[in-house]
């Protein structure tokens, strides 16, 4: 039996993630196979509704200026940069119903993440080619979109969430308040959407963030979907995101951007994971292309 998947290219409409499932067949290797030819990576989706001993209480949280000073920075975002390149390592893995490795791939590809204007407003592309000595690999096209997830936190995109400040914690060493949100189920799933064969399918997510309490920025990011859609066999998904700060010398611009993403998938009996590393980031603007530095070790 073949196993079918694919993720196709994403687009995100005024802020919505697109992901297409199409009829990528993946044929299961033989147990001869099986042997891991690259890293193994580690089946550990994060659980956005599981409690976090670190958190503290004090100081209190004022969740509308929370919510007020990352708004303002997701629009800072989206009005400086026009769109960014980067490398991007993508490392992949398969297990069966019982955990079991399947198959794994890895590969370097050049990134460009772009807003570009469309029929419903702006909206964000991804594009990827494989880099001098890498390769295309079916599921290098499987998930994409998730670095456009932090823009939830735009005004006009918040009211579709339900938003609470669970307290005060630390993201490497950084002090963060921790925003819970949970979408709305009376709203429009505008942020996640799953195009497949037989229509479109909303997503609904919940999700954390953790955001720095010195400038606002999301720091990092986790989200699970909050139901399942057995018509595309889709049974669970997760993503965790950490974000990192590129700046531009010449501008006086720091923008915050997806440094690793980590994306859990359960399809049918099959688990997938995919780790996206991303380095050498260089930012374009309107008018001027500028060189920027690598974002900083946390």
């Amino acid at each position: 039996m073949n196993f079918i998947l694919k993720v196709a290219q994403v687009v995100v409409l005024c802020c919505v993630t697109t992901l297409a499932f199409g009829g990528m067949a993946v044929a299961q290797s033989s147990d001869a196979d099986r042997a891991p030819k690259h890293k193994q990576l580690s089946w550990a989706p994060p659980d956005v509704n599981a409690p976090l001993p670190s958190l503290a209480s004090t100081p209190p949280c004022d969740l509308s200026k929370v919510l007020q000073d990352a708004g303002a920075r997701a629009e800072e975002l989206t009005a400086n940069l026009e769109n960014f390149t980067a490398e991007e390592k993508i490392e992949y893995q398969r297990l069966d119903r019982n955990g079991a490795w399947e198959e794994g791939d890895s590969s370097v590809f050049d990134y460009v993440f772009a807003f570009e204007e469309t029929g419903k407003g702006r909206g964000t592309r991804e594009y990827r080619t494989p880099a001098k000595g890498g390769h295309n690999f079916p599921a290098s096209g499987q998930d994409t979109g998730e670095a456009a997830l932090a823009l939830i936190f735009l005004p006009t995109m918040q009211t579709d969430y339900q938003m609470s400040c669970e307290g005060l914690d630390k993201w490497n060493g950084q002090p963060a308040w921790v925003v819970h949100f949970v979408q709305r189920r009376g709203k429009p799933a505008r942020t996640f959407q799953l195009r497949a064969t037989k229509g479109v399918y909303g997503v609904l997510l919940a999700g954390r963030a953790w955001i720095s309490i010195d400038n606002a920025q999301v720091l990092h990011l986790e989200t699970n979907i909050m139901q399942t859609i057995p018509a595309i066999n889709l049974y669970g998904g997760a993503t965790s995101i950490d974000y990192a700060p590129v700046r531009i010398a010449s501008r006086k611009l720091e923008l915050w951007l997806p440094e690793r993403i980590e994306a859990y998938w359960e399809i049918g009996d099959r688990r997938t994971m995919l780790y996206h590393t991303f380095s050498d980031f260089r930012v374009f603007s309107v008018e001027i292309q500028e060189n920027v530095e690598k974002p900083k070790e946390q």
